[in-house]
């Protein structure tokens, strides 16, 4: 195990303490028994397949987008426009899944998948082109088309296309319906996890083998790190640039499998709740890692439901707390450990 993974999981199982212990501390202080609170936590999530399918099918959003937003981070393209981007995509997925699933019938999924992707991915090209031509920063640019996506998104839901005193888009038919877990274990009964959570995984995993094995992937990583040395070297920054902010943009729509494709079956304003920016926290924790992504994913859609089990004892607002502090714990004791364990390693 070389140094630096085990540097990783040193700062990681540190952080987790301390923000167990930090917790622990504000429960006390609103005059709640930690022990109680957390095992009630563990018991509703781990301990029925209804709990562990919904921590399931909250993880699998973030899984899906933490790969989109990673494509970005690692070469240093600060995406924060994941929000508008995967409503974008999401609402134009749901447009072609209902026009065309009587007639493309399954059909109508890689054809709905594709249209939404390609939005997306069009809606990244802007802050792409900006940056490259004008040099503008993609902070800006992301932030400000996130609130044009939901304006547009919006607009021409209530106006055209929303069922009658609804937010959302008609529903489609249920046999393009994705497979749910319940359908092939009785565990998960009840529970609205679905496939996709194994489509995120396998796109997490060739993520992975992506970034770390491929001329791209290296290509990617230089640009991130130096792009001046890597234009001297031969790589085509401009062109790593675009396609990073192209592909990284339309991998959020995927988002809108989840959702669509394995849960309501439309397209419902909202319905991503902020999604787009918890997935930040997931990618940057991870540290750009794809496999990471996987379980930061995991330990925030725990807490995620976990919150909503709790909310009869304490505030579910209580995990996002939980969520804060496990962020900023691990900024903390990471800094420490490189600084104490791999100096004197």
């Amino acid at each position: 195990m070389s140094r630096k993974l085990k540097a990783g999981i040193i700062s990681v199982s540190l952080s987790l303490i301390v923000t167990i212990v930090l917790t622990s501390v504000l429960l006390l202080v609103i005059g709640k028994n930690p022990f109680v609170i957390y095992a009630t936590l563990i018991s509703e999530v781990f301990g029925t397949g209804y709990g562990l399918g919904q921590a399931l099918f909250k993880a699998t959003p973030l899984i899906i987008c933490g790969c989109g937003l990673a494509l970005c981070f690692q070469a240093s393209l600060f995406n924060i426009g994941a929000e508008g981007q995967l409503n974008i995509g999401a609402f134009v997925m749901s447009i072609v899944a209902y026009t065309f699933d009587d007639m493309l019938g399954i059909m109508v999924m890689p054809v709905a998948i594709a249209a939404g992707f390609g939005v997306s991915a069009l809606w990244g090209f802007v802050p792409a082109f900006l940056k490259i031509k004008r040099g503008v920063s993609e902070v800006i640019t992301t932030i400000m088309m996130n609130f044009i996506a939901l304006a547009l998104v919006n607009y021409f839901l209530i106006e055209f296309l929303a069922v009658k005193s609804t937010v959302r888009t008609e529903k489609i038919l249920e046999n393009v319906f994705i497979p749910k877990l319940s359908d092939i274990s009785s565990v998960f009964q009840g529970s609205s996890a679905n496939m996709t959570f194994f489509f995120a995984i396998a796109l997490a995993v060739f993520l992975y083998f992506v970034f770390y094995k491929t001329r791209f992937g290296y290509e990617l990583r230089a640009v991130g790190l130096n792009p001046t040395a890597s234009r001297y070297l031969g790589v085509k920054t401009n062109k790593v640039i675009m396609w990073a902010f192209l592909i990284g943009a339309g991998m959020t729509s995927l988002v809108g499998i989840n959702f669509i494709f394995g849960y309501k079956g439309y397209y419902e304003f909202g319905f991503s709740n902020n999604l787009g920016f918890t997935s930040i926290a997931v990618t940057l924790l991870a540290r750009n890692n794809p496999i990471g992504i996987i379980f930061t994913a995991l330990l925030f859609g725990v807490l995620d439901y976990g919150g909503l089990a709790v909310n009869t004892l304490v505030p579910k607002e209580i995990m996002l707390v939980f969520q804060a502090l496990v962020i900023l714990s691990i900024l903390a004791v990471d800094k420490i450990v490189k600084i104490y364990y791999l100096k004197e390693n």
